[in-house]
């Protein structure tokens, strides 16, 4: 019996299988390789960039590596569901399967664009480079 971990990537897990066979294998089966290492892939992008975006060190990496997750999410929602009936369909949710990946894709968007805020490491370190260089001159 596999024991999965606290992390990424469980592998042989029923849960990562699953993903691998209902997810990857029908809707991303043009992507090159096995479709166990693009759901490597995904699980860390997700675990390692969440964490990084979490903290705010490396921010514009992590949110693209977040934002390139999403934008597989809502293709595998408009691919598995289309649509439904977008912009006037009444669907039971009260929202789009696409809806919620479409939001938090463009949120990466924005801190792509934008960085970190002054309460994050990045900014942390880049003030102590800009002392040093000011000290410097």
């Amino acid at each position: 019996m596999p024991i999965g971990g606290i992390g990424p990537a469980n592998f042989g897990t029923p849960e990562f299988q699953g993903f691998v066979d209902y997810i990857v294998t029908p809707h991303f089966g043009f992507l090159p390789g096995p479709p166990e290492l693009w759901s490597a892939i995904h699980d860390y992008a997700e675990f390692f960039g969440g964490a990084l975006f979490t903290i705010g060190f490396l921010t514009r990496p992590a949110a693209l590596s977040l934002m390139v997750t999403m934008w597989s999410a809502v293709y595998f929602h408009l691919a598995s569901n289309g649509l439904q009936g977008f912009p006037l369909g009444h669907v039971a949710n009260y929202s789009y399967d696409f809806e919620e990946p479409l939001l938090y894709s463009l949120i990466f968007l924005t801190f792509w664009f934008n960085g970190a805020g002054p309460l994050s490491v990045d900014s942390i370190i880049y003030n102590a480079i800009s002392k040093e260089d000011e000290e410097s001159s």
